[in-house]
């Protein structure tokens, strides 16, 4: 596989040289793809902390990550994802993959809704006609204990999955646990409901709710991006939104690690 050096965020890192990524990597570059996500990396990894890519995509957040932390996991269901994260690892000693998908289930099926090796490739029941493989789960249990110990900072995107899963997310409010970054999809959980549109879209606000306060609720809340407050984000970029719009949520241990975990967040508009 052709690879070539690319510099983003303030390192330079190997990816694959394939033309259909190359319009993503101007993007990349130029530092406009997902800017809050680096920021956060770069807030919370150091050489002492474990760090969890999970939806690892083509590498592009795990491989930078393996710049600024101890060790990384990534985690990657998609089979073309996977075999481009392989054809790299020999360029990233302290990156080892999981080829899985997080899930309390032994095995799961993925739809390709934009073809195997995009970034739309979920566990949700999307996407009617499209690819589908079956894989492996595995528990964040496991992954946890894959980590070791230390400070672990965790990325999930798992492109509207993270729905479905919610208790088993809440494993990771342990004390190990330094930080999780949270991509929420409503409009593709929305997408999977059946029923009239205003029960979906009620069904979505509510489950999107959960999930921002999964883990300690609206304490010390605080946001970034176009949604000043997360009562916004649910009113303007869910309920009152023809697409629901994608969100990360950041929540931060408020303690250092191995002590009482204590949770935070930040909603940052994707």
């Amino acid at each position: 596989m052709k690879v070539f050096d690319i510099t983003y965020h303030g390192e330079t890192v190997t990816l694959a040289d394939l033309p259909e990524y190359r319009k993503f990597y101007g993007k990349l570059e130029s530092g406009v793809w997902e800017p809050r996500t680096f920021r956060a990396l770069s807030d919370q990894l150091g050489p002492d902390v474990t760090y969890i890519d999970i939806g690892g995509w083509i590498g592009v957040t795990p491989f930078w990550a393996a710049k600024r932390a101890k060790r990384v996991i990534v985690v990657e269901p998609d089979p073309k994802c996977r075999g481009i994260l392989k054809a790299l690892l020999p360029l990233y000693p302290n990156v080892s993959l999981s080829e899985c998908a997080l899930s309390p289930k032994t095995c799961l099926t993925l739809n390709a809704v934009e073809g195997f090796g995009s970034s739309e490739t979920s566990a949700l029941a999307i996407g009617e006609g499209c690819p589908t493989v079956t894989v492996e789960g595995c528990s964040m249990a496991e992954l946890l204990s894959k980590a070791g110990p230390g400070p672990v900072f965790v990325k999930i995107d798992i492109e509207g999955y993270e729905y479905k899963i919610a208790e088993e997310l809440k494993v990771l409010d342990t004390d190990a646990v330094k930080g999780v970054q949270l991509a929420l999809h409503p409009a593709l959980y929305e997408k999977s409901l059946g029923g009239f549109s205003i029960l979906r879209r009620g069904k979505t606000l509510l489950a999107t709710l959960r999930l921002a306060r999964l883990y300690r609720g609206l304490e010390r809340a605080a946001t970034v991006g176009i949604f000043p407050g997360l009562t916004t984000y649910l009113a303007r970029g869910v309920a009152f939104r023809s697409c629901p719009k994608g969100a990360d949520v950041l929540f931060l241990n408020r303690k250092p690690p191995l002590q009482s975990g204590r949770e935070h967040h930040t909603l940052a508009a994707r």
